[in-house]
């Protein structure tokens, strides 16, 4: 009797501690992100209403490994729908959407079409700066921290808990399309686990759909990373451009 007790104490007394360890898992592997030149408060951005800068955004190149397909098109698919939600840029298209408004001009220039109603040349906008950017970073599976607790009750129990993790870096460059010199660059990187993907989307931008390559990665921690390093390039761009290049009105 006094030894099934004894059991029993040491059995509750495992339980108290795997739910503190549990506990304190979820609460230290939330989402991470690091950027390395930002200080900037996400709120000053979102409710920006001052004069603005044109901008492009070219498609994004893959330089990691597990980064292919159409991933860097995707990319950027995501960053210039989010600058402009920012509020704080006039952004140009310059993909397939570019594309088909040459085209559309080209047909209603035709002769089946009122010339009274069609667009005169020469109104396309140029674009001041030109961001570009690498991949360099895309782990969209890596193996998180693990715990274990063993040994405590005469060898009973063995937990061994750990955590899925995504990660994700890119180098962006501003180019000044003018005279084609860089403004500036800068890193921004996105981390997300499996214990962090619930509630995807908030911060700057909202939740800007996962677009190209990246669709197959939907309700995972790559979409939480991904949503993070697109937030935080926002930021550095929006931080990084010179104040003179915000003239637009």
């Amino acid at each position: 009797m006094i030894n099934r007790n004894f059991r029993g104490i040491i059995l509750s007394a495992f339980i108290g501690i795997f739910g503190l360890f549990m506990l304190g898992g979820c609460a230290t592997a939330g989402t991470t992100t690091t950027v390395q030149t930002s200080n900037q408060n996400v709120n000053e951005i979102a409710a920006y209403n001052g004069p603005k800068a044109r901008i492009a955004v070219a498609t994004f190149k893959c330089k990691a490994a597990k980064c292919g397909g159409q991933i860097g098109s995707g990319i950027k698919d995501m960053l210039v729908d989010a600058l402009f939600r920012s509020n704080r840029f006039i952004v140009l298209e310059r993909g397939e959407g570019f594309s088909e408004v040459q085209k559309e001009l080209e047909m209603v220039r035709g002769k089946d079409f009122k010339q009274s109603q069609v667009p005169k040349g020469g109104n396309l906008e140029g674009a001041d700066i030109l961001v570009v950017g690498a991949i360099t970073a895309f782990e969209p599976n890596a193996e998180g921290i693990g715990g274990g607790i063993g040994g405590l009750v005469g060898g009973f129990f063995g937990v061994k808990a750990k955590s899925k993790e995504a990660y994700i870096a890119a180098n962006i460059r501003l180019i000044d399309v003018r005279t084609g010199r860089i403004i500036n660059s800068t890193r921004v990187e996105g981390k997300a686990s499996s214990f962090s993907i619930g509630g995807i989307g908030g911060g700057l931008i909202g939740h800007v759909p996962l677009a190209g390559g990246l669709s197959i990665y939907k309700n995972t921690p790559m979409e939480k990373a991904v949503m993070v390093m697109i937030d935080n390039a926002v930021k550095e761009i929006s931080r990084l451009i010179p104040e003179s290049y915000y003239r637009v009105k």
